[in-house]
């Protein structure tokens, strides 16, 4: 820790002193990071927690991340997701942060280029403009045109950002260590897991040969449908570092908003939008991750075009059938359904109250039970949900919570539009197609099929394991794992108290030392080795332990 302390320090007091300036310094006290703040700072410093400026909760973590820099904006994407463990207003403001920066220099992202491809710029593209079209924390894109003719968007991934987001990773992994060990709410919220999803998204999100794969599959998904438009990528053009596909260039949101174009139907767009979405998710299985107004565009006919696939979801057919489940339940009002398929949804804490859990589900069945599809909102349902698996402290899975928001997001949009559309009530067709798919003959013979297998197979291993199993009884070489709850929390506070009665007894021991030289010195007879300087001998024997114990316990952190 110390190490990386001094390879980051400079990185470490500009973190420490945006999160002092936000009004969170007792968490930088409660951490031990406090002495990096220089003394006037450490003077100034508002430990109240409230911050010095009227704002609130939200609103300061949105600002205070914004201004840490791209890895902090995306970490901040990252949460706005999580509604199961943030509460919603603070949700909501993460959902505010801009990815809008200043785009780098065109000779830095021309040096990319030429370094992908082995030749200048003016070699590779027939016309490559110097103004970007887009700017964001980890990338930018320009407009171009292959020699070929086609119009393209290039996008670079911006210079040395892989080493940025690699340091402020490892602080983070820093910062999550030091807040699990300080709070009971960083461990029950598993702050360090949240630390590695990010640290997994964020270098996906980098490697643009993922993106461009996830292209190619929704443009392949979409290449029969007129009504959505998915961009080409050019593989002869794109790396790592570089991706180039169609420039795609249409009406935005807001353009839709001002007015109306000709050849378009907003009621007929939004229905189109929210189908196009809808198979993405339960009928092909991957869909966009974020789709904000940024990433969609609009033209005649009622075409809508997607942008940007760094960011997808993934719902496999269980997973399909689950959220399908879900939605059935809450609107056909079966608890048991609920129960059952959150239960197989979502990681269940151990020590769960069922009753209190069903109650509550009781509750928001209740809400929903018989109503019509066009008076329920996706947005409060989704809400609502995740309100209760926090209350008890239900993980959902990442790909789950996407779908949640993404859907929120097309919700927003549509509100926009003023269209009066219901996104469950689109979503009822394809609830059907589910069920039927469900009660296929073929499916239900195959899945009658392989769980036959598997009760054959598990049937022939199971007299081989059964003898294992009581061979190692027998000799007492079974082993019992148990889990307790809060048990390392409690044996670090034995721990602590222990290394201090340790310190004590050391310092009580060497007082007493110290003073019985000190008595002989003054009162014994003296000889030749009165000669010796026994006095500072002892004294430096002694110091020595004495700091080698001390260092010890320090170096353990549990003093």
């Amino acid at each position: 820790m110390i190490g990386k302390h001094i390879r980051h320090l400079k990185r470490y007091r500009e973190i420490v002193s945006v999160l002092v300036k936000y009004g969170f310094g007792y968490l930088v006290k409660d951490v031990g990071l406090f002495h990096l703040l220089s003394l006037p700072k450490q003077i100034a410093a508002d430990l109240s927690g409230n911050g010095k400026e009227q704002r609130s909760l939200g609103q300061r973590i949105r600002l205070m991340l914004e201004e840490l820099g791209p890895t902090f904006i995306k970490l901040g994407q990252l949460l706005s997701l999580r509604t199961d463990i943030l509460p919603e207003q603070i949700a909501d403001e993460l959902r505010n942060l801009q990815d809008q920066v200043t785009p780098v220099n065109v000779e830095s992202i021309k040096q990319i280029i030429a370094e992908e491809f082995g030749a200048p710029v003016e070699e590779v593209f027939a016309r490559f403009d110097d103004s970007c079209i887009a700017a964001a924390s980890m990338g930018q894109a320009h407009h171009a045109q292959l020699k070929s003719g086609e119009e393209v968007a290039v996008k670079i991934r911006r210079p040395d950002i892989e080493s940025i987001v690699a340091n402020d990773i490892e602080i983070l992994w820093d910062l999550a260590s030091l807040v699990d060990k300080r709070y009971e709410w960083a461990r029950t919220y598993q702050v360090l897991d949240l630390v590695e999803e990010f640290s997994t998204a964020v270098h996906k999100e980098l490697d643009y040969t993922r993106e461009a794969r996830n292209t190619k599959k929704l443009y392949s998904f979409f290449s029969d449908n007129d009504q959505v438009v998915i961009p080409k990528v050019y593989d002869d053009y794109s790396s790592a570092r570089v991706l180039t596909l169609d420039y795609i260039n249409g009406y935005k949101v807001q353009d839709l908003i001002e007015h109306t174009p000709a050849g378009i139907d907003k009621t007929t767009l939004c229905e189109w939008l929210v189908r196009s979405f809808l198979d993405q998710a339960l009928i092909f299985g991957i869909f966009h991750g974020d789709p904000h107004p940024g990433n969609l565009f609009f033209f005649s006919g009622n075409k809508i075009g997607y942008i940007d696939f760094g960011q997808v979801g993934y719902l496999n057919e269980t997973m399909k059938r689950d959220f399908g489940d879900l939605i059935i339940g809450l609107m056909k009002g079966n608890t048991d359904l609920l129960v059952r398929t959150l239960s197989v949804m979502t990681d269940i804490p151990d020590d769960l109250n069922e009753r209190q859990f069903k109650t509550d589900l009781d509750a928001l069945r209740e809400k929903y039970y018989m109503l019509p599809f066009k008076k329920v909102h996706i947005g409060k349902v989704v809400h609502d949900i995740f309100e209760v698996t926090k209350k008890h402290r239900i993980g959902i899975p990442k790909n789950y919570t996407l779908l949640g928001k993404s859907l929120i997001t097309l919700e927003g949009i549509i509100t926009q539009l003023d269209c009066e559309i219901s996104i469950l009530e689109l979503a009822e067709p394809y609830g059907h197609k589910l069920l039927i798919h469900r009660l296929n003959l073929t499916d239900l013979t195959k899945k009658l099929f392989m769980n036959s297998y598997d009760v054959v197979d598990n049937s022939i291993h199971l007299p081989s394991l059964l003898r294992k199993t009581l061979t190692h009884l027998n000799k007492g070489k079974t082993r019992v794992e148990m889990k307790l709850p809060q048990l390392e929390f409690l044996l670090a506070k034995v721990d602590r108290a222990a290394n201090r009665i340790s310190f004590s007894i050391m310092l009580l021991s060497f007082s007493i030392i110290l003073a019985c030289i000190i008595l002989g010195e003054a009162f014994g007879a003296r000889s030749l080795i009165s000669n010796i300087p026994i006095l500072g001998i002892a004294v430096t024997i002694v110091l020595f332990m004495f700091m080698i114990v001390l260092l010890s316990i320090f170096r353990s952190g549990r003093f």
